[in-house]
């Protein structure tokens, strides 16, 4: 499934510390109306990647400026790599307390695997941690976004 690329970015504190959540609008749109993730249905395996960060700003707990430079390229490479065959869906990337956390669905966990060793790894290998579980509600998604408060402004970007 090909889908756009309008990201929703929510921001609030968690535990006294500063999180970020951002979201693909259409992921929430279809768990907001409540068709129970249909036009996804194929993608039934959740694959969470943890980037615990090596340094991290002390006044907000995310990571350093340069950390950052490199969790980004990291995120660019997993839209590349993952999401070009249609085979996976980056749907919500989470920062919070010096973790980068992404949740992504797919298809064929066998498939993403291949797909992640794709990624280049010219400037060291990337300290990430993944696991993956059969979800094909979409439940890890819906939890972390039924916890948003909607109340407060979020913000769409492409």
């Amino acid at each position: 499934m090909l889908m756009n690329n309008m990201w929703v970015k929510a921001s609030g504190n968690l535990q006294e510390k500063p999180i970020s959540i951002q979201f693909r609008d259409e992921c929430q749109k279809a768990v907001s109306t409540n068709s129970d993730v249909a036009d996804f249905g194929e993608y039934q395996v959740c694959v969470q990647i943890a980037w615990n960060a090596e340094s991290r700003d002390d006044s907000n707990g995310f990571p350093s400026l340069a950390e950052q430079e490199r969790i980004l390229l990291f995120n660019d490479q997993l839209q590349l790599h993952l999401e070009g065959k249609e085979n996976a869906i980056l749907a919500m990337m989470i920062t919070h307390d010096g973790v980068n956390q992404w949740v992504i669905y797919c298809r064929d966990l066998e498939k993403l695997q291949k797909d992640l060793e794709k990624i280049p790894t010219d400037n060291g290998l990337y300290p990430i941690e993944i696991v993956a579980d059969d979800d094909p509600e979409w439940q890890v998604f819906k939890k972390v976004y039924g916890q948003i408060d909607t109340s407060e402004p979020i913000t769409s970007e492409a």
